[in-house]
């Protein structure tokens, strides 16, 4: 994979700093300020900009990343674990990659459940904002139902499903990625000559995928413009405002696990200089924010694990589409502190064994959440029942959620590429080498 050239990111950044800013402008001249227990008025120029022009062109642009998702992990994954070889090779980089997921993701949740605590931003919340936000967002907290239930049977049929093209039509990902070990590791049991067939044509369909990537990112700075100005354009920083407490402790919590918890695991299980870490992932961290996807982002991310680190492919191949999926950890930690804020803000008082379960189930639901905007939701209505508090009143944050799944989003990948780092660091499969 050719790297991004350095215009291009910059490009990008460009892109989605003037989105915001023109948006925000936007908003602030022609949208006014709602009154209490009213819902803000969005012009209807404003509205048929973004909903004909904006988020089509934004659209565009993500389903050009989305397209590639299926074919490419499929293929990654295959080829990464057929490259590492045997049975016991694949189990030990397996378990070292879930090892640090769960402990990134454990501590991520516990940083929020800590900070939630000390603040309790759900008691200061006053009842008219939370009326004005339940009735303005109400409609679409309905359409995020969670599932009805979720047994280990439907654990097992997620990992194996019974038709694996039906799986990727439905972008079940724990589905596509344990048939794809399935195929990496039959391809290390058939003959020499029918492998290499395999493995070459498995390559040629990731080679493919980055031509499509490539035409995704010469759109980029388009797309990034309008994604975040549909964003930013209708509801500004207002509502940041209301709720500016939540949004200010899940905001300090993701910013400890990114720039204290990651670089110190970087420094010390990496052996990667924390700072020339962050500028080598530029590009992915950009992409990142900017499409609140990790699926999006992978194809970013193996080509900076490859070309920026110097990581073999075969270890990349085989972390990052797993992280695309499993490694979670601003997620879980957004997760967490949204339970606790509205148990504060309807008044429920969950005790200490109560938020050991919060941690629990917060680390396993993130691991299931699609790598899609807005794909914890529903899982985090799941969360909510399970401690009594009405699903609906997710309406009260469904405003900035936009924003919140940027920012975890960049967090989640942050905890990829690190992943990768520490896992090919240990395999002794890396070559750049910028130790700390």
């Amino acid at each position: 994979m050719s790297a991004a050239p350095a215009g291009s990111q910059s490009r990008i950044l460009i892109g989605l700093v003037l989105g915001a800013i023109v948006g925000c402008t936007v908003n602030y001249a022609f949208v006014p300020v709602a009154l209490p227990g009213e819902s803000a008025q969005i012009p209807a120029w404003l509205t048929a900009i973004n909903r004909n022009i904006a988020e089509p062109i934004g659209q565009i642009f993500l389903r050009l990343l989305f397209v590639t998702v299926v074919p490419l992990v499929f293929a990654s994954l295959a080829v990464g674990v057929a490259q590492i070889g045997s049975m016991g090779a694949v189990g030990r980089v397996g378990g070292k990659t879930l090892a640090y997921f769960l402990l990134t993701t454990a501590i991520a949740v516990v940083i929020g459940m800590t900070f939630v605590n000390l603040v309790r931003p759900g008691e200061g919340l006053p009842k008219e904002t939370q009326a004005q936000l339940e009735k303005q967002f109400g409609g679409d907290a309905a359409k995020k139902k969670p599932p009805e239930s979720y047994s280990v049977m439907d654990f097992v049929h997620s990992m194996l499903p019974k038709n694996p093209v039906k799986a990727a039509a439905d972008l079940e990902m724990l589905g596509i990625i344990s048939f794809a070990l399935l195929v990496g590791v039959g391809i290390t049991k058939l003959d020499q000559p029918k492998a290499e067939l395999v493995t070459r044509g498995l390559e040629a369909v990731g080679e493919l995928m980055v031509f499509i990537i490539q035409m995704a990112m010469k759109i980029a700075p388009l797309g990034v413009f309008c994604l975040i100005f549909s964003t930013t354009s209708q509801f500004g920083f207002g509502l940041l405002k209301l709720l500016g407490a939540y949004v200010g402790v899940v905001l300090i919590g993701l910013a400890i696990q990114a720039f204290v918890v990651f670089p110190i695991l970087i420094k010390f299980l990496g052996k990667w200089d924390p700072i020339d870490f962050f500028r080598r992932s530029r590009s992915s961290i950009i992409t990142a924010f900017s499409t609140s996807s990790s699926n999006a982002t992978l194809p970013t991310n193996l080509r900076t694990a490859q070309n920026e680190f110097g990581i073999s492919p075969r270890i990349a191949a085989f972390v990052l589409p797993l992280g695309a999926t499993m490694c979670m950890t601003g997620t879980a930690l957004f997760e967490g502190v949204t339970v606790m804020f509205l148990a504060q803000v309807a008044g429920i008082t969950l005790d200490f064994t109560q938020q050991i379960l919060v941690v629990f189930l917060c680390v396993v639901t993130a691991v299931g959440a699609a790598g899609v905007p807005g794909g914890s939701i529903p899982l985090l209505a799941m969360v909510l029942a399970t401690f009594g508090i009405p699903e609906g009143m997710i309406a009260i944050i469904l405003g900035v959620d936009r924003f919140l799944d940027m920012c975890r989003t960049t967090v989640n990948n942050i905890g990829d590429l690190s992943a990768v780092l520490f896992v090919a660091r240990s395999e002794g499969a890396i070559g750049n080498e910028n130790a700390g």
